[in-house]
């Protein structure tokens, strides 16, 4: 983490003394937002609130699309506001989290900067011109960073903040199998007997629809395996989220080291790559497959990544699958094996 150059040794009093007398204050999350980023978000401006008491606006673009997102912020009351109805020229201070500048994956205009950028994934040379970021891509998520800066600035945490970030931890570390950080078992620990049981549990196991079994149906059904490793091409998708939910659940099956997971949103392909082979930088996998072709980035056992398809033909769109896929294969070694139906189709 740095402030204009420098490594500060209580970064969030650092970061709070930086607003100084500017009153209005904008926390973005990522696109299509996970647990991680709004339980930060909401941290961040629970920071705000009880430190300089100034009322924050969290933004976001895109959906809450998964059940398990719209019930966190639905039983945890997080108010967030829609980009469609933000004008960034309103607010003084913007802060990202779980997210960079000019990453594709979040709504921040391209000709703005942010005073504050806090993330846990690797750190982009855009981000280091920023006034104030901390940035550490050895924690296994944002959640753990905030918690830390509750601690440090002595704020109580009441339970549904714990809850929240409790469950952000949760999910990007999947219960902390992606993590080997003492940092996030600290804050695991930490959270874990301020959160609320009853609503943690109804945000992990909501009501869906029947359309969601469907959709898992039918991308097991479009499910090709070489060898360790699995991709399914999911067309068009009801929220991007699932993308990611089928990949770790690929991921499951014994003897499967590697999924991609492929699907449309709109006029963008979504993609989520996952592994379980140690030494591999899914981050970076996911940057090559990708390079010319859209953006991406992530974690050692999980990452993600889009495609603008606006103006393409559905030729083009086809080539475009076709391309990552291939690549994908061959950056996993598994160019020459043959591909065959996870779910055999008889005729």
């Amino acid at each position: 983490m740095k402030i204009n150059g420098n490594t500060p040794a209580n970064p969030a009093h650092t970061m709070v003394s930086l607003i100084g007398q500017r009153k209005s204050i904008l926390v973005m999350c990522h696109n299509n937002p996970d647990p991680d980023t709004i339980a930060s978000a909401a941290a961040l401006k629970s920071i705000f609130a009880q430190t300089l008491h100034r009322k924050a606006v969290i933004g976001y673009d895109g959906i809450v699309g998964r059940a398990e997102n719209r019930e966190l912020v639905r039983r945890l009351k997080i108010d967030m506001v829609h980009v469609n109805n933000l004008d960034f020229n309103d607010f003084l201070v913007l802060a990202l989290v779980d997210s960079q500048p000019r990453t594709g994956n979040n709504a921040i205009p391209r000709r703005i900067s942010p005073c504050i950028v806090i993330d846990h994934h690797p750190l982009r040379k855009e981000t280091a011109r920023c006034q104030f970021f901390d940035v550490r891509p050895h924690y296994g998520s944002s959640s753990t960073i905030l918690t830390e800066y509750l601690r440090e600035l002595e704020i109580e945490i009441d339970s549904k903040l714990a809850t929240a970030l409790f469950y952000g931890l949760k999910t990007d570390t999947n219960g902390l199998s992606r993590s080997l950080m003492k940092a996030d078992l600290d804050a695991f620990n930490f959270l874990f007997p301020k959160i609320a049981p009853r609503t943690f549990a109804a945000i992990e196991n909501p009501s869906v629809p029947k359309s969601y079994y469907l959709k898992f149906a039918d991308a097991i059904d479009h499910s090709v395996q070489y060898g360790d490793v699995i991709i399914s091409y999911m067309g068009s998708l009801t929220n991007p989220d699932i993308a990611p939910e089928m990949a770790d659940f690929l991921l499951r099956m014994e003897n499967i080291r590697w999924t991609l997971c492929l699907g449309e949103f709109k006029d963008e392909l979504i993609l989520s790559v996952r592994t379980s082979r140690r030494g591999w930088i899914a981050g970076k996998v996911a940057l090559r497959i990708l390079k010319g072709i859209g953006t991406g980035g992530g974690h050692e056992k999980a990452a993600g990544g889009k495609v603008v398809l606006t103006g393409m033909t559905p030729a083009e769109r086809t080539r475009t699958v076709k391309k990552i896929t291939e690549r994908f294969l061959k950056i996993v070694g598994v160019e020459n094996r043959a591909g065959r139906p996870l779910v055999p189709h008889h005729e």
